[in-house]
């Protein structure tokens, strides 16, 4: 079986920054998911714990992180949460050992989607909910077109992401044997250099480079919020195991 591709892990305070403007549509579908009166959740690529401590806080039970990342797991590890290293595509876990499975920005980085999706499903309890919020590049919008959605979706083929993985969940969803309802993020947020960082630890060419500092310099002297316009579509999937 094929292990995910996941680089290092990108810098602490981008993901924080990202997984605050995700929360909105991830409480809605933690909310659907009925999180509440979950007791076995597995947070799967886990990461830095962003979102591992809020799913605690929110359900009946205890949560389990998974991460392949040792820097990661030994985060983990000291903040008191249960963890576990391991790939999300080989679950080191038995059948039906959680009622709720949570993906946020990990499925993008699965080399086989289908095999991702049927080791969560074979982790779920009948009657247990996959969630997953995962982006798609490919339907980036710029305002200028500066071509950073051409540079982010070039270092994450490279590094070995699906970058439109987003517009895939619903369907292998479907062929996981899971009941898929799908929804985009709506609401565009002003883009900050800070945004940048998470293109930390993806390899660059020298031209891809240059035009990321042109860009860096573009959006230091842009004159307010809305000067540079840039969105990234996010999918937000919450499907369920009959």
């Amino acid at each position: 079986m094929s292990e995910s591709h996941a680089p290092a892990l990108p810098p602490r305070e981008a993901v924080a920054r990202l997984s605050q403007w995700l929360r909105g549509p991830r409480s809605r579908a933690l909310r659907r998911a009925a999180i509440g009166h979950r007791r076995r959740l597995l947070d799967a690529g886990a990461g830095w714990g962003t979102v591992t401590a809020e799913l605690a806080h929110r359900c009946a039970g205890k949560v389990t992180a998974l991460d392949h990342s040792p820097l990661a797991v030994a985060t983990l590890h000291t903040s008191g949460i249960p963890t576990v290293a391991g790939d999300f595509q080989t679950l080191p876990f038995g059948d039906e050992a959680f009622d709720l499975v949570f993906f946020q920005n990990t499925l993008l980085w699965s080399t086989d989607l289908s095999q991702a999706l049927a080791e969560a499903a074979r982790v779920l309890q009948p009657g247990g909910t996959l969630v997953a919020l995962e982006p798609d590049y490919g339907g980036m919008m710029e305002h200028p077109d500066r071509g950073l959605g051409v540079i982010w979706r070039a270092a994450l083929r490279r590094a070995g992401a699906d970058p439109e993985v987003g517009r895939k969940l619903a369907g292998a969803c479907e062929i996981a044997g899971l009941q898929a309802g799908i929804e985009l993020v709506p609401v565009p947020r002003p883009f900050g250099i800070e945004a940048l960082s998470l293109l930390e630890g993806l390899q660059l060419t020298a031209e891809e480079n240059t035009q990321l500092a042109e860009i860096a310099r573009h959006t230091t002297h842009a004159t307010g919020h809305w000067a540079w316009f840039v969105h990234l579509p996010y999918f937000v999937v919450v499907a369920d195991k009959s």
